[in-house]
């Protein structure tokens, strides 16, 4: 039980600090730092998870997945947290790595959708929103 204990603490810190990454981008963001918020963010991320959004957006697309879930371990809350990020980066790009950060992040939203019980109407959109981005 202590053990458990421990895990779930350890899971829900992780989520938090995903979290307020999340909205320290968007603070940034809406103050015109966007670089300074992604610079940010790619430190949490490299501290907490070992890894930037940059190698995220470089990680082949079928090994995507599998990346988040088996070797980081992440929940579903964390990936949507991630996947969010993933879009923030997107809209404020203007180049190739946009459309890619805007993919990765409907693998991941429509991934957590398939493995969620709850249908997530927010979600929804969000898909929404990516695939009328991609042209899809």
């Amino acid at each position: 039980m202590p053990q458990e204990d421990f895990i779930k603490r350890e899971i829900d810190k992780l989520g938090k600090i995903l979290a307020k990454a999340l909205a320290d981008l968007l603070g940034l963001k809406l103050d015109g730092k966007v670089n300074e918020g992604v610079d940010a963010l790619n430190v949490t991320l490299k501290k907490e998870l070992n890894f930037t959004i940059e190698e995220l957006i470089d990680l082949p697309e079928d090994e995507l997945f599998s990346f988040l879930i088996t070797t980081k371990k992440l929940n579903n809350n964390q990936l949507e947290l991630l996947a969010d990020m993933l879009v923030q980066v997107a809209e404020t790009s203007n180049d190739n790595r946009s459309t890619i950060a805007y993919k990765k992040a409907l693998i991941i939203y429509k991934s957590v959708t398939e493995n969620e019980i709850n249908y997530s109407i927010n979600r929804h959109n969000k898909i929404e929103s990516i695939n009328q981005q991609l042209g899809l």
